[in-house]
């Protein structure tokens, strides 16, 4: 039996893509899922989808960018199911601009999104954790935290920043029984990317692969830690020299 079974997972950035593949996912393996984005319409949908399956899951409209209504999130969650064991920090914006034509807008939307999203959500699961004796946190990077696409700042900035935020909370949850780690998706064919659901089957990624591999690094006894994992096309020129 996975040791999610009866456990409780929150899974931001859940209305689509990555996030509700591995929505569905924890609750193929017997958790309770809680869902959060800013489309609660998405979400309301979502749940539907579980309870058909025979699944628990309860939705709650984020802006994960709002430390009040993350606040509110965690604290639905404990009212709902009474815990939370595993996190999920899913959500995020890809930006595409040359350094030049950045905006402090779109460079702080992105930053906010996708690294202080991750900060705020760990912060209010990790009391959760402390009393509950255990946690899993998983932070959804992206290869360009190892090799940067060109002309993209302020998304490679916020993925080396939640790399570097994995690397502090681990350390951090160690004596805690918190294990905190980061998958790192190649191309995969989501709304975040839409020119990727243009590229050949054979090459991106689906969400449900991804989530495969982000749901078995949280399917492991609670001492031991997935650190990291990097996904990644055959055909994608990541490795080898000219």
């Amino acid at each position: 039996m996975s040791i999610l079974a009866g456990r409780v997972a929150v899974v931001t950035g859940a209305s689509s893509g990555i996030g509700e593949a591995c929505a569905i996912e924890f609750v193929n393996r017997g958790a309770k899922v809680v869902l959060a984005a800013r489309r609660i319409e998405r979400l309301e949908g979502l749940v539907a989808k579980i309870e058909a399956m025979g699944g628990e899951a309860l939705a709650i409209a984020t802006d994960v960018t709002d430390e009040d209504a993350v606040r509110n999130l965690f604290a639905q969650a404990v009212a709902k199911f009474g815990t939370v064991d595993v996190l999920i920090n899913n959500a995020g914006i890809a930006e595409n601009t040359p350094v030049h034509e950045t905006s402090l807008e779109q460079w702080s939307q992105v930053i906010n999104t996708n690294l202080t999203s991750a900060f705020l959500c760990a912060k209010h699961a990790w009391p959760i954790f402390l009393k509950g004796g255990h946690g899993r946190i998983v932070n959804v990077g992206s290869i360009s935290a190892k090799v940067p696409r060109s002309e993209c700042p302020s998304y490679t900035a916020s993925k080396y920043g939640l790399a570097g935020l994995t690397h502090a909370l681990a350390v951090d949850g160690r004596d805690s029984n918190i294990a905190v780690s980061i998958f790192h998706p190649g191309i995969v064919a989501t709304e975040i990317m839409p020119g990727s659901v243009k590229l050949p089957e054979d090459f991106a990624a689906t969400p449900e692969e991804a989530a495969g591999i982000i749901v078995h690094m949280c399917d492991l006894p609670d001492h031991l830690n997935f650190y990291e994992a990097l996904m990644v096309q055959n055909k994608l020129p990541f490795l080898g020299r000219g």
